[in-house]
């Protein structure tokens, strides 16, 4: 097949807009992220327009964490099995399962990856209510599922954000935690070259081998793919799902000596892996692995 670099997924450059945690009580997700010093917005539910046009509820309330230029998305299906999208995700294990990434434009990104060969779901519409940090309105967003060709993860998609300024909020950007966006996420796979071959179609993906696994390098980010016993040796102790699946997710803070500080003022435990990055093991961070990375440390 014909190389699909050339896509419009964030034009010439692929970025995580946000990734999701998924789980079926909502509360107890924001309740876990603000107990970490993360400022949360209030659940909302999600809707798509119906046949006449109207919003239809998709049977999900969603919270968010908020960055400059990403989000970290809690989302809770409150009728587990009854055809939600995420249904077969959460039917294995509650946990990370949701990775966007950005477009300009989702009609022309949708088109560069059809023409290339890719059968692809169809094109969506959704929305949802915001009411956070003084501003209100609705959400409006265009997105379309990545087909397993290139994730089989979990669930990954392209999002094209129609009103921004509903999403980044500046007033709810304040983390006590220090917590200023993502730098990552990490992938259980069971083939290391095959997994890092297909995220590599990506637009401007490199791929970098390392001693535990391949770094799928991005535009602001990186994706990393490892064996089990990979992210089982960075991570002792640790209980993984078992792969496909994605496993863990980084976020870049200011000093994360600061960070160290407001976890254990909170009670949160968390393993120090060295000088610039800690981990919080998935049972105290919604099913997934967490680090926080200083700024400081390279992508």
């Amino acid at each position: 097949m014909t190389s699909v670099t050339t896509s419009r997924i964030q034009s010439s450059e692929t970025t995580i807009d946000h990734i999701g945690l998924v789980g079926r009580d909502i509360h107890a997700m924001v309740a876990t992220f603000r107990n970490m010093g993360f400022l949360v917005t209030d659940p909302a539910p999600l809707t798509q327009p119906g046949p006449d046009g109207e919003p239809v509820p998709l049977g999900q309330l969603s919270a968010h964490v908020i960055f400059p230029d990403s989000y970290l998305e809690l989302t809770a299906i409150e009728h587990p099995g009854q055809g939600n999208h995420l249904d077969p995700w959460l039917a294995r294990h509650e946990g990370l399962h949701i990775v966007a990434f950005r477009t300009a434009d989702a009609k022309q990104s949708w088109d560069d990856l059809a023409a290339y060969g890719v059968v692809m779901p169809p094109l969506r519409a959704a929305s949802r209510e915001v009411n956070a940090g003084g501003v209100t309105g609705i959400a409006d967003f265009k997105w379309f599922q990545i087909p397993e060709s290139i994730a089989r993860e979990g669930f990954a998609c392209v999002v094209e954000h129609q009103t921004p300024e509903l999403v980044f909020i500046k007033s709810m950007m304040g983390h006590e935690n220090g917590a200023t966006g993502l730098r990552g996420v990490g992938a259980l796979v069971d083939d290391l070259d095959e997994a890092a071959g297909r995220y590599q179609r990506l637009p401007g993906a490199d791929v970098v081998p390392f001693a535990l696994g391949r770094f799928v390098v991005l535009k602001d980010q990186r994706f990393v793919a490892m064996k089990p016993g990979g992210m089982a040796a960075l991570c002792p102790g640790v209980k993984l799902p078992a792969p496909p699946c994605f496993a863990a997710f980084a976020v870049q803070v200011k000093n994360v000596a600061e960070t160290r500080a407001t976890l254990t003022k909170k009670g949160v435990p968390f393993q120090v892996a060295g000088e610039q990055s800690i981990w919080v093991k998935p049972e105290h961070a919604c099913g997934a692995v967490l680090l926080f990375l200083d700024e400081s440390a390279p992508i």
